[in-house]
């Protein structure tokens, strides 16, 4: 996975692209909580869409919900996938 991505979501038959980088993603994972996400996550959007699209997306963001399923399909396709097995230790296997 490239750590700097470039992004495109259409919303409502409308385009937004984005400049995705770890340092923007890491952020706004770090200013994220369980009482605090929607400021976050209009931040980070704001942070990463390309310039043509400001003005467009800081009206859509004003939808209630709108910056948590845009950051949602954003992360989504941003994010690698991981498999991972978790296997028990040979101590908890020979108990």
């Amino acid at each position: 996975m490239a750590l700097e991505q470039k992004v495109e979501l259409e919303v409502n038959d409308q385009d937004f692209e984005f400049d995705v980088s770890a340092a923007a993603y890491n952020k706004y994972l770090n200013s994220s909580n369980a009482v605090n996400k929607i400021q976050p996550a209009h931040n980070f959007l704001m942070a990463v869409v390309n310039d043509k699209h400001k003005k467009a997306l800081k009206e859509l963001l004003k939808q209630p919900g709108a910056p948590l399923h845009l950051v949602s399909a954003l992360i989504e396709e941003y994010q690698p996938e991981f498999n991972i097995t978790v296997k028990k230790s040979k101590s908890a296997q020979n108990k």
